[in-house]
């Protein structure tokens, strides 16, 4: 539940000024919470080009097998991001003619047999670059332009470049874009480097071998192999902590 802040009742007001402050805010939360749950991001389950690069391996064990995430509240930052992601659709969208293929599917390879598909942000046919937009706070942009992205992010890069190959066109590089959710657009920070299809097949090989572990010996055995992280945006670590610390 979201609880926000609400102005105190100004000097003159009554009771049922105050009253109808409070169902007017009621609404429009209840609006905007309703529509992020339902929305088709939160809703996903399948594994996506984002998610298989993961560092957790047990994180992405629970994936694979299909499981739902615990619960971590609104994603109201994803879906600042996801509006954002739109807003640079409608952009480049306007501008194909100058290369620019914007939000098209492409199939990154196979897990368990299965294609995995996902939608790739921007390529530039031109410049023979896979582009993915993050939009991200002031610490973590200043994080990425010391380390560069996460291997997580790197290897979703990698992959879309993986489906674009497979799709028939010519990558030459990879390229995430992260951009300020709270600054200005000169603090954007551009990071790349050439394609290299390795990445993609790597994270792909675990992903399979996880699976065939999954059904071979059930997925709590398969998370019994690996330890516990302590990642700070894993959902499922202090969950199965708990638990495990639930039954000592």
């Amino acid at each position: 539940m979201v609880n926000p802040t609400i102005a105190k009742p100004p000097a003159g007001a009554g009771q049922a000024d105050s009253f109808v402050a409070d169902l007017t805010v009621a609404g429009i939360m209840n609006v905007i919470t309703d529509s992020i749950t339902a929305h088709p991001r939160s809703l996903q389950k399948r594994i996506g080009p984002s998610e298989i690069g993961m560092d957790c391996t047990r994180r992405l064990i629970h994936k694979l097998a299909g499981d739902t995430e615990p619960d971590r509240g609104i994603a109201w930052k994803p879906t600042v991001g996801t509006a954002c992601h739109t807003q640079m659709e409608e952009w480049f969208g306007a501008h194909k003619d100058e290369g620019y293929l914007v939000e098209n599917r492409v199939t990154v390879g196979q897990i368990g047999g299965v294609d995995i598909t996902g939608s790739t942000d921007l390529f530039s046919v031109n410049d023979r670059t896979v582009i993915d937009w993050k939009f991200v706070g002031p610490a973590m942009l200043k994080k990425y332009k010391l380390h560069g992205p996460s291997n997580q992010y790197r290897t979703q890069a990698h992959l879309y470049g993986a489906g674009w190959v497979n799709a028939g066109y010519e990558v030459q590089q990879v390229m995430i874009a992260f951009l300020p959710r709270d600054g200005e657009l000169g603090d954007a920070y551009f990071w790349w480097e050439p394609y290299q299809p390795e990445i993609a097949e790597a994270a792909l090989a675990k992903a399979n071998q996880l699976v065939s572990l999954i059904n071979a010996i059930g997925k709590d055995a398969t998370l019994a192999m690996y330890p516990l992280c302590d990642e700070r945006f894993c959902p499922w670590c202090p969950a199965d902590k708990a638990k495990q610390n639930a039954t000592i």
